[in-house]
Order: C-alpha cells, then sequence, then structure tokens
C-alpha cells in the first residue's frame, strides 16, 4: 500500500527537477550573455547511473529479463551559434522550463499520494 522507498525515490526525484529549474532559469538568465554555453542536467544520465547500483534479478517465471538496451537513444547537443557564441535559444528554454514544472509537479502529486496513504493507515478509518 506505501513504501519509504517510494517517497524517497519521490524525493530525490523532486530535488533532481528543482536543480534543474534552477540551470534553466540560469540560462534564460543569460540568453543575451556573449560566449554563454547552455547547460542541462541530463535525467537519463542519472537514471543509468542509478541503474548500475541497483541489481535486477527476476522473480517469476513471466518477469521479463532486466537487460541493458545497447545503442541507446541519444539527443546531441544542438543549438545555433549566434555571432556572440552565445547557443540559448529563448523558446527553447522556456518549453523545456515548462516541461520540467509539468514533471514537479506531477512528481509532488504522486508524494502528496503517498502520504495521504500513510495518514488513512496511521488514522484507520472513521
Amino acid at each position: 500500500m506505501f513504501d519509504t522507498k517510494t517517497i524517497a525515490d519521490l524525493t530525490k526525484s523532486l530535488n533532481w527537477a528543482a536543480e534543474r529549474q534552477k540551470i534553466l532559469a540560469h540560462n534564460l538568465a543569460n540568453a543575451d550573455t556573449p560566449n554563454y554555453k547552455r547547460r542541462d542536467l541530463a535525467f537519463p544520465q542519472e537514471l543509468k547511473e542509478s541503474m548500475k547500483r541497483l541489481p535486477l534479478t527476476r522473480t517469476h517465471p513471466r518477469h521479463l529479463t532486466g537487460q541493458e538496451r545497447q545503442g541507446g537513444i541519444t539527443q546531441p547537443e544542438w543549438g545555433m551559434v549566434r555571432v556572440d557564441r552565445n547557443n540559448v535559444d529563448k523558446e527553447v528554454e522556456m518549453v523545456k522550463s515548462t516541461q520540467n514544472v509539468l514533471y514537479y509537479q506531477g512528481l509532488s502529486q504522486q508524494l502528496n499520494g503517498q502520504f495521504k496513504r500513510l495518514r488513512t493507515v496511521i488514522q484507520g478509518r472513521s
């Protein structure tokens, strides 16, 4: 019904999204700074690193095997380089920022649901 590991994972994800939002805001603030190169946090890379620490085991014959996919899709570093050698595109950064906010809100709702379930278990049904 509830799991403290789930709460911990949701909290880590919220922290990651908050840190990413700071970086995206920094990119927007420096959109007109000469020689500024955009930065971002790569969630797939973080996930891959955490998967290395998580051994996948098959506990039931109908479970899928835990195997890594080779040659995964990567998004190359893009961006036009203007005369001032800045590669920040304001519109793209705004879209990424909006996506990140929606991701954060979704995580917040999931975490809130976990706490509601805990509260129900602690208080009992009335």
